[in-house]
């Protein structure tokens, strides 16, 4: 053990033996349990559709003998293009699409699948080790709502830690929905056209969001959020009203209208005055919402915890050590310091 780790770690030294967190963000539980990243083992999960938690998968599908995820998962996956077209039989072959609470046993070691309130067919995952007997339980990237359930009693704890600094807290969140519509009805009034820009699975929550608030003017979707969407329609009975794909811009004979666009593409936005740009990102923490230009809102929706969620979590969870997942944020450290002057056993890895 390192000087700079806690003495309650050396009291759960035989724990952290069955837990590997690389710098590319792949999670190794036991020897057959790979989660969200690349290493050479037999079973490789996917807990949700968005890039750095499929990183490697291709990698994963010529290696691993199955892919395990949500049935939702494992189409936008495919839909949203993560992997190569000539992969894409391959991928079909080895995937075990897995429901909530459906226990899968490989080699004695079991994994199940919790819900988690993150995007479309996120899930948390309980793996069982058979060798030692232990309990695992990893939150992948969540908020903390009625839909997110708790892995209680694990031995260990894996989380996230996307928004871990006390001070990302948003103490405005529950009214960000209406800010949201309000701002939307305001630049359909004035410009006809409003942009929104955010990741894949926010994208469809707010389409949700608005139209559960009478919106129905048509969206507008990029092919490849088009064409998740329609899957999400189809086979899962997800309902967005009228929505068109952008190649059919031309067709569309309302004179007002919302076009999304992926968060990426927001820094190439036009500034014409043809329409109102927001710009949905969890990294304001001040305010509801930030007014960037003279078109542009930046409006503070997250689908990810707080601060203040990560740690009620914790504390609901009632799990012996905590395992903070720093590959894929520069916060891990502030959320273990907290965590340790809570009283709780916690360690960063890798």
């Amino acid at each position: 053990m390192v000087e700079s780790e806690p003495l309650c770690i050396y009291k759960y030294e035989d724990y952290l033996k069955h837990v590997t967190i690389s710098s590319n963000g792949a999670i190794i539980v036991g020897k057959n349990i790979l989660i969200d990243g690349f290493s050479e083992k037999p079973i490789r999960i996917v807990t949700h559709a968005h890039a750095d938690h499929v990183r490697g998968l291709e990698d994963s599908l010529r290696y691993s003998k199955y892919i395990l995820a949500s049935p939702i998962t494992l189409d936008l996956v495919e839909a949203l293009g993560y992997v190569s077209r000539d992969l894409v039989p391959l991928l079909r072959r080895k995937s075990v699409p897995l429901d909530y609470h459906q226990v899968y046993t490989f080699n004695g070691d079991k994994v199940e699948f919790y819900k988690s309130d993150h995007v479309p067919g996120s899930v948390q995952v309980l793996v069982k080790l058979r060798d030692s007997g232990i309990t695992i339980g990893y939150t992948g990237d969540f908020k903390l709502t009625n839909k997110t359930e708790i892995l209680e009693n694990t031995n260990v704890l894996i989380t996230e830690a996307t928004y871990g600094n006390p001070m990302h807290i948003r103490r405005f969140k529950d009214s960000i929905p209406q800010i949201l519509v309000d701002l939307v009805l305001e630049g359909l009034s004035r410009y006809k056209r409003v942009y929104i820009y955010a990741y894949h699975g926010k994208i469809q929550e707010v389409m949700s969001i608005l139209r559960d608030n009478e919106i129905k003017h048509p969206f507008v979707l990029p092919r490849k959020i088009y064409r998740a969407t329609k899957i999400l329609e189809q086979r899962y009975g997800f309902n967005y009203g009228r929505y068109y794909c952008d190649d059919e811009l031309g067709n569309l004979r309302n004179d007002r209208f919302l076009v999304f666009k992926h968060f990426n593409s927001a820094k190439n936005r036009r500034l014409d005055g043809n329409g109102l740009h927001i710009v949905l990102t969890g990294r304001c923490m001040l305010e509801p919402l930030v007014k960037a230009d003279e078109y542009t809102y930046i409006v503070a929706f997250s689908d990810h915890a707080d601060f203040s969620e990560l740690v009620k979590y914790i504390e609901l969870s009632n799990s012996e050590l905590v395992v903070i997942d720093g590959s894929r944020s520069d916060n891990a450290e502030f959320l273990k310091k907290a965590l340790l002057e809570r009283g709780y056993c916690a360690v960063t890895l890798p």
